[in-house]
């Protein structure tokens, strides 16, 4: 089934477009390019100096407002900054992390400092979302999606026209958002990494250096998904090509590629350092699963807990060493 949803991803991706039925009838949604994003911004522009000029405050005016009647201040500014600060400093630190059992450590971490900075942004957004900067963004939004929707497969017809649109009920709307939202989820970025890492899609690995020869247009001409596409192809085929180590549990996980990827540094430093090390040095944590992801053989069948006991609860690096015949 997986196989399936991945290719059906990968043909709609390479059209440009995505069907979906009203009823009976076939409709299309036009896959966005940057060229869409220029038009989002100047609606936006236009709808936000038209909320202006009619009185609706800005985000800023609001705050300062806020900030008057003691709902809002600098130091909850300043724990959205610092939240901000800690989840890129998690990402950062992350890459110089070797240990399988740490990455996942560090991963669980990332998750709940992003769900708290969701939590402390949406806190802000709900107070200023009577701005003309939410009203603006909220029309330009409006007209994104209005844009996306067609009546045929050529993307030449749109579904509506601007006072059909204006004019559609609030049921029919809904159900256009519903369609919209759900269409992207099906290309979320999560999902454009799993099909990257796919073993049909892997013979397409070597055409991925030339947009001519991958998709028959030129880069600027690539809608938003066949750029994210490109783009994890060749950071896929990069890390299949550089690491010949990779452990087989990881090779359709792009997640654990990525953080492996991304620890090589760190990962062939240790090894090195084991390679050459005294006894002095350890490896703090490190579970019989790390050990192997660092290439060390486990098959002396000696138990490393058993022997870390006899060690006093801790093993050097040169026992490691002596224990798999280093």
């Amino acid at each position: 089934m997986e196989l399936k949803k991945y290719r059906a991803l990968f043909n709609e991706i390479v059209d440009g477009f995505s069907a979906y039925y009203v009823g009976e009838e076939k409709r299309y949604i036009k896959h966005q390019s940057n060229s869409d994003l220029v038009d989002f911004d100047q609606v936006y522009q236009m709808h936000f100096d038209r909320a202006k000029s009619r009185g609706l405050p800005s985000e800023q005016e609001i705050l300062e407002e806020l900030e008057k009647e003691g709902v809002w201040n600098k130091s909850d500014q300043a724990k959205i900054d610092a939240q901000l600060f800690y989840v890129k400093s998690l990402h950062k630190n992350k890459k110089n992390i070797y240990l399988s059992s740490a990455i996942k450590t560090i991963n669980n971490q990332i998750k709940e400092a992003e769900l708290k900075l969701k939590k402390l942004t949406e806190q802000k957004s709900s107070l200023i979302s009577n701005s003309c900067d939410s009203y603006a963004l909220n029309r330009a939004n409006d007209f994104y999606m209005f844009n996306s929707f067609y009546k045929t497969k050529d993307l030449d017809e749109p579904l509506y026209t601007q006072e059909e649109f204006e004019n559609t009920n609030t049921r029919e709307v809904t159900n256009l958002v519903r369609t919209y939202n759900s269409f992207h989820e099906k290309f979320s970025e999560k999902n454009i990494q799993n099909l990257a890492v796919q073993d049909f899609y892997k013979i397409y690995y070597s055409f991925s250096e030339s947009t001519m020869d991958f998709f028959g247009v030129p880069v600027v001409k690539l809608n938003n998904f066949q750029l994210n596409l490109l783009i994890y192809t060749r950071i896929f085929k990069n890390i299949f090509e550089t690491n010949d180590d990779l452990p087989d549990k990881i090779k359709k996980d792009p997640e654990a590629l990525l953080d492996y990827a991304n620890s090589s540094k760190a990962r062939e430093e240790v090894k090195s350092k084991m390679s050459n090390s005294s006894a002095g040095s350890t490896i703090v944590g490190a579970t019989k699963e790390d050990l192997e992801d660092l290439g060390m053989d486990l098959s002396s069948g000696k138990s490393l807990e058993s022997e870390a006991r006899k060690k006093g609860g801790e093993l050097s690096m040169k026992d490691l060493m002596d224990l798999n015949g280093v």
